[in-house]
């Protein structure tokens, strides 16, 4: 008779979460949508009791203007973790998260976070006066800007969002040393105290206040995590690079630089739907699309962290050329969050039409079934585009730029033309069109091709 013991039997819910691929970085990330899915209706229940139409317009529209820093990062973020997350196969952490390894790849991310600090400063300051003074020429000409007090709070809010700006070195060299845990963590933190703190600021009064104020908890969690957890870790970067350094224009550039271009022109893809709804539409379209837009975008990070969270282990990968490794969690992942996302997109379908059928007394604030099932389609098509260029940036490479930017500006025009004619349901439309009828089938034919070029040529 043996005495050997039968291996424990795992609960449902961990044997679910191990199907699921489900690791403590997604747990997190997911987590942090979720809040935000969860708190969202709170949120969004406290805007309309407390804001008008109106004030509720002005205030999801501060949030995408506020957007128009994607025009200023070039593309540093994705460049510092791609390129950190190759350094790493040859650093580590010590117990005191002080940074080690070989000195040359030491020196090589010291000098490259000490040339994406300098710059992104630089670009911060930029940010805050362009963004100050287009706000004020933008939101001035609606009709009820005389009637609301949004200059001190879109002034505010652009000066706290442009130091948050600053720190994005700091976060993205932490997600490509394999810190990606920890920084979903803090995610979900500073999402419970924002969400928490506005709680309490709407019903005081805090209005169009509020964007400022949830940018400061933002930046008071980031700056006492940071000092807090990884002192040691940043003082590395105070001192000069002695050994090899990051030949920036032939290692860098050339992949920052059509990052950047693409992250650029990006912003016609989708961010510009809701300016042009408040431009050329009112306050209250632009109402109803931002916070239904909003929702919807939750659900689709949430569903994108499956694949992003792994996107540091992937260019660990690529460095080791273990492509079976990659292409095994890459494919498992992202099936799961593409099945995830469709799921929840019907879910969401059927509730707008509940409101809609029941009369709910809130109902108006949402766009109808319609342009939300545009939406949602769009959405899940953009979902698996995005999965596929997240896969070849893990290579260090951004290939096909001529034709993305080309593109993109198509989108642009098609999404202006769409919603001055046909408002929300012109730009929803406008947008399943270029991304299910134009992206994806493109950038699949692409992948294929690079995926087996690449590969075959490593």
């Amino acid at each position: 008779m043996s005495d050997s013991t039968p291996p424990e039997r795992r609960s449902w819910p961990r044997r679910m979460v191990n199907r699921l691929e489900v690791d403590r970085a997604t747990f997190y990330a997911v987590a942090t949508r979720y809040w935000q899915f969860v708190s969202g209706p709170v949120t969004l229940w406290l805007v309309v009791q407390f804001f008008t139409p109106e004030v509720q317009g002005f205030y999801v529209t501060f949030w995408s203007v506020i957007g128009l820093q994607m025009f200023f990062e070039l593309a540093f973020p994705q460049t510092i973790v791609t390129m950190t997350s190759h350094l790493w196969s040859q650093l580590d952490l010590d117990n005191s998260n002080r940074l080690v390894g070989k000195p040359d790849a030491v020196s090589r991310l010291t000098h490259l976070m000490r040339i994406s600090v300098v710059v992104q400063v630089i670009l911060a300051t930029l940010f805050a006066a362009i963004a100050s003074f287009f706000g004020l020429w933008f939101f001035a000409d609606d009709p009820s800007a005389q009637t609301i007090t949004w200059r001190g709070p879109w002034l505010t809010l652009v000066g706290l969002s442009s130091i948050a700006f600053a720190l994005i070195p700091f976060l993205a060299v932490l997600e490509g040393c394999d810190q990606v845990r920890e920084i979903h963590k803090l995610n979900l933190v500073r999402g419970i105290a924002g969400s928490l703190v506005v709680w309490i600021a709407i019903p005081l009064g805090a209005a169009l206040w509020i964007p400022a104020i949830a940018t400061a908890v933002r930046l008071l969690c980031e700056i006492g995590w940071m000092l807090g957890k990884y002192p040691r870790f940043f003082a590395t970067f105070a001192k000069r690079p002695t050994g090899e350094r990051v030949a920036w224009r032939k290692e860098v550039w050339p992949f920052q630089s059509k990052l950047m271009l693409k992250g650029f022109f990006n912003y016609f893809n989708a961010d510009v739907m809701l300016p042009v709804l408040f431009r050329y539409q009112d306050a209250v379209i632009a109402g109803q699309f931002g916070l239904t837009w909003n929702i919807l975008q939750s659900m689709r990070m949430a569903c994108s962290s499956w694949v992003r969270t792994r996107v540091p282990r992937f260019g660990v990968l690529i460095a080791e050329r273990n492509y079976k490794e990659l292409d095994r969690i890459y494919f498992r992942v992202g099936k799961i969050a593409a099945s995830l996302l469709a799921l929840l997109g019907c879910v969401f379908v059927l509730g707008v039409a509940g409101l809609d059928y029941f009369d709910f007394r809130y109902a108006h604030r949402f766009l109808p079934v319609l342009p939300t099932t545009l939406l949602i389609i769009g959405l899940w098509t953009a979902l698996v585009f995005e999965f596929q260029w997240l896969y070849l940036h893990a290579h260090g490479k951004s290939p096909y730029l001529t034709l993305s930017l080309i593109a993109c500006c198509i989108s642009g025009l098609l999404i202006w033309w769409a919603g001055i004619y046909y408002g929300a349901i012109g730009v929803s439309l406008a947008f399943l069109f270029m991304q299910g009828i134009v992206y994806l089938p493109l950038s699949t034919v692409g992948w294929f091709h690079l995926r087996r070029q690449w590969h075959r040529e490593e």
